[in-house]
């Protein structure tokens, strides 16, 4: 894992993904909600700035990951491993991309997705322009990016209401 986070560190010069590469190396474990949302932020990154390749292999450091019941974990693993069938679908590998879904498919609870369109259509827009009212763009970028992710893992994995 490391050797990658450093190739990429060495090739993309963005700083969204330098910062996410970073807390990376410092520190990541996969028992720790924080230490999982790095590593699915930088694979978010990698896709937005077309570095396909290493964003399927950022996703695939979370695969091996087992769901232990804890959603607030899981759901960082789910995210990662929607956008690599997300990348592998865009490249044609459709029975690749569907043997991922069927796996994150079994771990989705259906009550977990409940409210999840009104959370999608209103809160997110509401807290980007809140953060764009205050002039806080960074915080913005955030819940854009959040917005995205969000959108690659509830179309690609679907099975919400």
């Amino acid at each position: 894992m490391t050797e990658l986070i450093q190739n990429i560190m060495n090739t993309v010069d963005k700083r969204t993904v330098q910062s996410n590469c970073k807390k990376i190396i410092k520190k990541c474990s996969f028992k720790s909600d924080k230490d999982l949302g790095n590593v699915t932020e930088l694979a978010v990154w990698l896709y937005v700035y077309s570095y396909y390749e290493y964003a399927a292999a950022v996703c695939d450091i979370l695969k091996d990951v087992k769901f232990t019941g804890n959603y607030t974990l899981w759901g960082n693993v789910d995210s990662a491993l929607c956008l690599k069938a997300r990348i592998l679908r865009e490249q044609g590998k459709a029975n690749e991309s569907a043997a991922i879904i069927r796996f994150i498919n079994e771990y989705r609870n259906p009550d977990l997705y409940e409210n999840l369109v009104k959370w999608f259509t209103e809160t997110l827009d509401k807290n980007i322009n809140a953060c764009l009212e205050s002039n806080t763009k960074a915080d913005a970028k955030s819940w854009r990016l959040l917005k995205l992710e969000s959108a690659i893992k509830y179309k690609e994995g679907g099975k919400y209401g």
